[in-house]
């Protein structure tokens, strides 16, 4: 009798459905977005959100200091504080050369798909360069070439 109690009771265990109850997690996110167009004021960045969970897309800019991520499981949409800008610009004989530099925070607005109900916020920061050509001594009014980076990093919970 011994035997088969650990036996039925075996037989029973796997009879019955597993629940898993999901609940929500807190990790560190990191994004990292790329932009290398010149076609401001509409960037189209690349995307990379590693930590919490990892996935991929492009973000889009369709406000001021609103950024949203369209990654493969879903879209989230960041909010950054409007900070003050450093700017410097480098002039030589045959080129411009502008940066310019933030630094400032972020709010996850909202998410869909699987990051549907995600909170956080963060640290982020931009540095952007911008290359014009230079025209007898003077910088041109549109650029060659431009490149932004904003990293952003903090606490995600997903439910």
């Amino acid at each position: 009798m011994r035997k088969l109690i650990p036996a039925l009771a075996v037989a029973i265990a796997a009879a019955v459905p597993v629940v898993s109850i999901a609940a929500a997690h807190t990790d560190t996110e990191r994004f990292s977005l790329i932009d290398t167009s010149a076609t401001a004021p509409n960037p189209a960045f690349s995307v990379i959100a590693t930590g919490a969970f990892t996935d991929a897309g492009t973000a889009t800019v369709p406000s001021k200091g609103v950024f949203v991520l369209h990654l493969s499981a879903g879209t989230i949409t960041l909010h950054t504080e409007k900070k003050a800008a450093h700017n410097t610009k480098t002039q030589t004989a045959t080129a411009c050369m502008q940066t310019q530099t933030k630094h400032g925070g972020y709010t996850i607005a909202g998410g869909t798909g699987a990051y549907q109900g995600i909170t956080g916020s963060g640290r982020a920061a931009l540095v952007a360069t911008f290359v014009e050509q230079a025209r007898n001594g003077t910088c041109a009014s549109s650029f060659t070439a431009v490149q932004a980076i904003v990293t952003a990093s903090g606490p995600v919970t997903l439910s």
